[in-house]
């Protein structure tokens, strides 16, 4: 009988970077299965060529393109914090199975389907929200000050915070939460399940906060909703591709001339700050975009 292990990591924390290798070492898994896919699997190996942004521009996805980044900047922010890389953990993983000679299986949803699902399911509401979020985050400095720092390891232990951040990340943007951590948590569950068919013992290497998720689906497989439900691009009509433009263009301006005017802009939600911690879609995000600089 097949035996699945997970382990649940920060994608900014050294104490994650240890304990993988150290869960590789002790279980002799027959695969190692982390939460990337195969355009972030390629950034992080610093691999291949990034989008140039004319491309980005004609294929329609500059609106999610930039939602990607400002989530990656606050996540490379709170890696340079710490002294980590985001991704660390995972790329630590692909060395480790590598060395050993143990093949690495790639779990996670494609991210150009997960951000597309993640801004064209979301309301004009929640993306007023989030961009508002996120842009007072990046411009106010958040995390600066010693009393701001995250603690990043605390973070990854303690269940009940998770599970806060998560809830409260619901509460913020149910849209938006729903693709980036309950599709994930069903897409990973069903690529670690697939493995267990050819292999005898898995590990599974994901964020903090698909943990709870995917021991759920585990214990009740039968309440996975079906694959391909998880992998259809949504369509856009365009005057919402329209509005989307115009509130980012929007908040953009106002929050750069707030910025620039000294004046501090609070952060809506602390907890998107936590959730890009323990959740991996953009682990290496601000690498694919940035050309691994």
């Amino acid at each position: 009988m097949s035996e699945i292990r997970l382990v649940g990591t920060a994608h900014v924390s050294q104490n994650s970077i240890d304990e993988v290798k150290r869960a590789i070492e002790e279980f002799e898994p027959d695969v190692v299965a982390v939460e990337l896919d195969r355009g972030r699997f390629a950034a992080i190996k610093k691999e291949g060529k990034p989008p140039e942004m004319d491309d980005i521009i004609k294929g329609g996805n500059f609106n999610e393109t930039l939602v990607q980044w400002m989530l990656a900047y606050i996540q490379r922010k709170i890696g340079m914090d710490v002294g980590i890389e985001p991704g660390a953990e995972m790329l630590a993983a692909i060395n480790e199975a590598e060395s050993r000679q143990i093949p690495v299986a790639l779990a996670d949803r494609d991210i150009r389907i997960t951000l597309s699902r993640f801004w064209r399911g979301m309301t004009v509401l929640e993306k007023l929200r989030l961009i508002y979020a996120l842009m007072g985050t990046i411009i106010s400095g958040k995390g600066d000050d010693e009393e701001d720092k995250i603690d990043i390891e605390a973070l990854t232990k303690d269940k009940d915070l998770i599970e806060m951040a998560i809830e409260e990340f619901h509460k913020f943007s149910p849209n938006g939460a729903y693709a980036l951590i309950d599709e994930r948590d069903a897409y990973l569950a069903h690529s670690l399940l697939r493995l267990s068919q050819r292999h005898e013992k898995v590990l599974g290497i994901v964020g903090a906060g698909h943990m709870k998720g995917i021991q759920r689906y585990f214990e009740k497989p039968e309440t996975l909703p079906p694959f391909e439900s998880l992998t259809a691009q949504q369509k856009s009509h365009n005057w919402k591709l329209i509005i989307g433009g115009v509130i980012i263009a929007m908040f953009a301006f106002i929050l750069l001339l707030i910025g620039f005017s000294g004046v501090g802009v609070d952060v809506l939600l602390g907890a998107v700050v936590y959730w890009v911690s323990i959740n991996g879609v953009l682990a290496a995000g601000f690498t694919l975009i940035a050309g691994g600089h």
